[in-house]
């Protein structure tokens, strides 16, 4: 077989890990908090609490009859990834921060952090009861960067929660009534942490909601934070990648998957299908959804049903399986290549798994097609790795699956891996100006980057697909380099932030649109630069967009770029 080439080290983390927040379970870096044991509890019929507010019939209407060429990302070229939704991120997507907020972790008096056994949950995550001692606590705006004033804390139910900050100071409880509290947050707060102390078993305490200042009377009807839709209004399609959580996602039946009504948006398998449809409504912006890995047939036909029937009918839905299924670095790959075994695609193990991701991406596209009645809306989206145009020939030519497809996708990240993301270099690196690191990048996209476009752009050509970039940017990271690591991940985010470094996307976007490259998503959107990656083209909501050099370039590339419809 042809040469197959694998990142040594799981290079992308995809911008959010465990551990990067405040907090974060010092015993155990899984973060697996509780044994959930799933009982059922009361439900509300407290009309204050809504599910994902789809749009009304007549906002809807409004969508459909609005010209798209008044839409800011009408003629966009540019899509971008969504960081992972979790408690430290600085994305801040939702106004109620609380969507945001890590599971609950089970404590109790006079025992070790998280030590609290196990936790009587309801499926959606609410703690229905507790025993005697026991507490529930959970955390949130813990990634340094949050909007400071009066917060307002809303719930249901019967019991006591106690709001404090992380720092232990900079919190002050305003007010307080049953069911809602009034909280000032400042920046020394560093974070909020709730403990559920009690809660009342025939009405359990729950649908807590922490609202940020100015949204009270509006997150009901528009959820989303108006600041983080302003920055990302440039792009023309979300791809919701992290926010599905796909990486190792285990998640295969429709009914355990994440609905509005969870607990929070950060559970293990993602943000709902329903706030990612809301969004794209919102923004008017292509939806590029990953389907988990082990999907079965009913799952993705109920997917596809719900966006069928919810999405603005004017937006184009890009399907992809999975992700990067041939990254040996993702749980996805392993299972793809295990799948193949089985059937004995291939006597080759790696040539299996790729045959497997293959020919079910196929049957996920001819299902979504099925349920649209046709692929005039979908864009079905066959993904390779960049460096390896022989691996991405082997799945497109098996069982003619490129006859089923639209797209060919890559990920041409830069960054001059041979030295910068060698450990073996960490002396030499460490003794770098930021000019010394910029012209190695600046090399390296020059070189084997352009080099790899072209490539890819002549294989999606030889199968008659478009070439697209599932994902791309640059790729630094400095987990690997030792004691030197403190050091080189303050040098590669000053690097981030260097003027240079939107001159550098700029002459690569130019590059990848020279080379017949179409569509392209940048990883990612918002993320605090920290060793396993520097991926956000901002680093957090309310930046100034002058210290926010890979942004300011994606934008002008939008303005100078756009697209013919």
């Amino acid at each position: 077989m042809g040469r197959v080439f694998l990142i040594a080290a799981l290079l992308q983390f995809n911008g959010m890990l465990i551990g990067c927040g405040r907090f974060t379970n010092s015993t155990n870096d899984s973060l697996t908090s509780t044994d959930r044991v799933n009982v059922s509890a009361q439900s509300s019929s407290n009309s204050d609490h809504l599910a994902a507010q789809t749009l009304t019939n007549a906002a809807r209407k409004d969508f459909r009859s609005a010209r798209v060429a008044d839409q800011p990302n009408a003629r966009s070229p540019l899509g971008i990834n969504l960081a992972g939704v979790v408690s430290y991120s600085t994305e801040l997507p939702f106004v109620d921060v609380f969507k945001t907020s890590h599971t609950w972790f089970s404590n109790a008096e006079g025992a070790s952090w998280a030590q609290g056994g196990p936790l009587a949950l309801t499926r959606e995550g609410w703690v229905a009861s507790l025993r005697s001692g026991q507490y529930a606590t959970t955390g949130l705006l813990d990634g340094g960067h949050y909007p400071t004033g009066n917060y307002t804390l809303l719930y249901d139910g019967q019991g006591q929660l106690d709001v404090t900050a992380m720092s232990g100071k900079g919190l002050t409880i305003v007010s307080q009534t049953p069911g809602r509290m009034v909280v000032k947050v400042t920046t020394e707060a560093n974070g909020v942490q709730l403990n559920l102390r009690s809660t009342k078993v025939a009405d359990p305490l729950r649908h807590i909601r922490f609202i940020m200042p100015g949204h009270e009377t509006t997150y009901r009807t528009q959820p989303f934070n108006p600041a983080f839709l302003k920055l990302l209004s440039p792009f023309k399609v979300l791809r919701f990648m992290d926010w599905a959580g796909t990486n190792g996602s285990q998640l295969a039946n429709w009914s355990d998957r994440t609905t509005p009504s969870f607990e929070t948006q950060s559970a293990v398998h993602g943000v709902s299908l329903e706030y990612m449809i809301q969004l794209a409504n919102t923004l008017h912006a292509d939806p590029w959804f990953t389907i988990p890995i082990r999907a079965n047939d009913d799952f993705v036909r109920q997917f596809a049903t719900l966006v069928r029937d919810k999405l603005d009918p004017s937006l184009k839905v890009h399907i992809e399986y999975s992700n990067e299924v041939w990254n040996f670095g993702f749980e996805q790959a392993t299972y793809a290549k295990d799948q193949g075994v089985k059937l004995g695609l291939d006597k080759d193990q790696y040539l299996a798994g790729a045959k497997y991701y293959s020919q079910r991406s196929v049957e996920i596209f001819k299902l979504f097609e099925q349920v649209f009645g046709g692929t005039s809306r979908l864009d079905r989206v066959i993904a390779g790795q960049s460096v390896n145009t022989w691996s991405g020939d082997q799945i497109l030519a098996w069982k003619n699956a490129s006859k089923h497809a639209d797209s060919y996708a890559i990920a041409p990240y830069f960054d001059g891996r041979e030295i910068l993301l060698n450990p073996d270099k960490a002396a030499q690196i460490a003794r770098m100006s930021q000019d010394q690191v910029l012209d190695i990048l600046q090399a390296d996209l020059r070189g084997a980057i352009k080099t790899n476009m072209v490539a890819s752009a002549n294989l999606a050509r030889k199968y008659g697909l478009a070439l697209k970039a599932y994902e791309g940017g640059q790729q630094l990271t400095s987990f690997q380099f030792g004691n030197d690591e403190p050091q080189i991940t303050k040098l590669y985010s000053d690097v981030n932030r260097n003027p240079r470094m939107g001159d550098l996307y700029t002459e690569y976007l130019n590059n990848w649109k020279a080379a017949g490259g179409g569509l392209f998503n940048h990883y990612s959107d918002i993320g605090t630069p920290i060793k396993f990656g520097m991926w956000g083209a901002l680093e957090y909501i309310g930046q100034d967009l002058k210290t926010a050099p890979k942004y300011q370039a994606l934008r002008r590339y939008i303005n100078a770029n756009p697209t013919a419809k």
